[in-house]
């Protein structure tokens, strides 16, 4: 006699199962995952997820390791639909309410994706014609559980500054790089050393910057149209903050990088950001880590 599943859950289990072997065995896995070392073997499979051993340190390792979602219970499909609804700019409360998951859940599940998308968000280097700009914002201690002693150290809130760039390769670098005032030594160090020498630089808004570009720049003088993305980035980014009703300072990094996504010439879907990026090395974080940021600068 067949057992009749009413509710198709066990149909649900199946399709959830299917889907992730299908997502892990596209993971291509280049290294030990516990040490690093290159020389490992195939080590039999677990519920249709691969799994290997190192030769240098014995230890076993699959897919599934050091995955953006290791060790989470949940169903796959469930994380991939979260994706889909940060891509849609979703808050949290709409995230956890139709996901059937806690708030606090949601908070670190964004979390872990914006930590993965930090982790190669920088381009190596710039080239050709290259647009610069800069915006200020204010510290920002939302979610901070001792905003009472920082009021006690501190009689203000400082200036974050935030430089911006994007040249003619589909890649962009936006990072807070110093705080109160300009510091062209840092710039350098951390900006201008991604620049190449034969780019052509556009600034915008600021004189340091425009002085940066006339030194570089030389005597040379080009006819080149506005990237509006750079051009207007001060109001481009107070628009992308109030979507999560402001920002705070500490995981700055980590909205600027899934900023970037939406700033690219490149048009990615749901599934592809997942395949290409969330997936490839080694993106986790564990959960008690997640608040724990001990520089915020770049």
């Amino acid at each position: 006699m067949i057992q009749e599943d009413m509710e198709l859950r066990k149909l649900e289990l199946y399709i959830s199962e299917v889907l992730k072997k299908d997502i892990y065995k596209r993971r291509k896995i280049e290294y030990c995952q516990r040490c690093g070392c290159k020389s490992y073997i195939r080590y039999g499979s677990y519920k249709g997820i691969q799994r290997y051993k190192c030769k240098e340190c014995g230890k076993t390792f699959s897919n599934t390791t050091n995955s953006i979602w290791s060790y989470s219970k949940k169903e796959t499909k469930l994380w991939m639909k979260f994706v889909e609804f940060m891509i849609e700019k979703k808050s949290l409360r709409f995230c956890a309410e139709n996901l059937s998951i806690n708030l606090v859940t949601a908070f670190y599940w964004r979390h872990k994706v914006l930590h993965a998308l930090t982790l190669d968000d920088t381009p190596n280097m710039l080239k050709g014609i290259i647009y610069i700009g800069k915006t200020i914002v204010k510290e920002n201690f939302k979610g901070c559980r001792n905003i009472e002693e920082i009021r006690q150290s501190t009689h203000r809130r400082r200036n974050i500054w935030i430089i911006g760039a994007k040249g003619e390769e589909d890649s962009m670098f936006i990072k807070p790089i110093f705080k109160d005032f300009w510091d062209l030594k840092l710039f350098n160090e951390k900006v201008y050393t991604k620049i190449e020498k034969k780019s052509y630089i556009v600034s915008y808004g600021d004189r340091y910057l425009s002085l940066v570009a006339q030194k570089h720049n030389k005597k040379r003088l080009i006819n080149v149209k506005d990237d509006n993305r750079i051009r207007y980035m001060i109001l481009n980014l107070m628009n992308w903050f109030a979507v999560f009703r402001g920002v705070a300072t500490k995981y700055l990094q980590r909205y600027l990088s899934f900023y970037i996504l939406f700033n690219l010439d490149r048009i990615f879907s749901c599934m592809e950001l997942i395949y290409n990026d969330l997936l490839s090395g080694n993106r986790f974080i564990r959960t008690n880590q997640i608040r724990i940021v001990e520089n915020y600068m770049y």
